[in-house]
């Protein structure tokens, strides 16, 4: 059975504006929307208020001194591209990139050369088929995210901005074909059985609290990065983790007017390394200054430089 956004407000004591917000930012479990109405399970507990949630936030994560003006100025070059002949063949080809560093920063081997045979759609007997699955859904993901947030001449129809309802839904994107049960939970760690640490559920909610109040400002490569690196802290599905961060990454970074980037393969060492101090002491400065080597030469392709 389920309930209204109006009853719910009632039963929980707040209001029916707030009880729609926490809909629509896949903070309430189980909702369905059909039309323009929340359908919500009867026994479906209260949100946790973002407001409460600070004694259990994050460690503080540094970037150190950066300057953004180069990168900044390449956005607005790339703003200006009007050839879209020219542009998607080099997107696609960095789309390809980007997957084969998503793969490599997730310890998962793949060749480029399998990548280019799959997106000339043809499969790789040397394969297996989950890795020739979950490359095909990447790259669909991609090219839909340039269409849906728009970079050069595609032109934006609308964001869709991120929230855990959004990241579940790159999950299950991602993930099709392989896991179709549609029954989509959080993963379960010892020490929350034993009430020793927040669990993943409490701990993805404090992170999209600071995702929404302290990082709101941030410059969008920082807010990629940061919500890369802390996706990656807290692998909320246990599979696949690396990936879906990677594609929060893709659109956070596609949603500020960049092109989808993570570090090369050829250095997966020294950008693991970078990581570990990111979950360590919350220093992101040295992750993010590869991600902006790598967005500065991808953003030279785009121009033609």
């Amino acid at each position: 059975m389920y309930m209204s956004a109006k009853e719910a407000a009632e039963k929980w004591g707040i209001s029916e504006r707030r009880v729609r917000i926490l809909c629509s930012e896949g903070r309430v479990d189980g909702v369905i929307r059909t039309s323009w109405a929340w359908n919500i399970p009867v026994n479906t507990p209260k949100p946790g208020d973002g407001r409460q949630l600070r004694h259990m936030k994050n460690h503080d994560l540094r970037i150190g001194g950066m300057d953004f003006s180069l990168l900044d100025e390449q956005k607005k070059a790339i703003a200006k591209i009007d050839d879209i002949q020219r542009f998607l063949p080099v997107y696609k080809r960095l789309v390809s990139h980007f997957i084969l560093s998503a793969f490599s920063a997730d310890d998962l081997m793949l060749q480029a050369q399998d990548i280019a045979v799959l997106c000339n759609n043809s499969f790789v007997p040397s394969m297996q088929f989950e890795s020739q699955l979950l490359v095909l859904n990447l790259r669909t993901i991609l090219m839909r995210m340039l269409v849906q947030f728009g970079l050069g001449p595609i032109r934006s129809k609308g964001h869709i901005a991120m929230s855990e309802m959004r990241l579940s839904q790159l999950y299950q994107m991602l993930t099709q074909g392989i896991d179709d049960a549609g029954f989509l939970e959080y993963r379960t760690i010892e020490d929350e059985l034993n009430q020793k640490t927040p669990t993943i559920k409490a701990q993805m909610e404090t992170l999209f609290v600071q995702y929404e109040r302290d990082w709101l400002y941030l410059h969008p490569v920082v807010r990629a990065i940061f919500l890369y690196g802390e996706l990656l802290r807290i692998r909320p599905y246990g599979r696949w983790d690396g990936l879906v961060a990677a594609l929060a990454l893709a659109q956070e970074l596609l949603s500020g007017g960049f092109p989808p980037a993570l570090v090369d393969a050829q250095r997966k060492d020294e950008f693991k390394a970078a990581m570990i101090m990111t979950r360590s002491r919350g220093n992101y400065q040295n992750a993010l200054r590869m991600l902006e080597q790598m967005l500065l030469f991808e953003c030279h392709q785009l121009l033609g430089v």
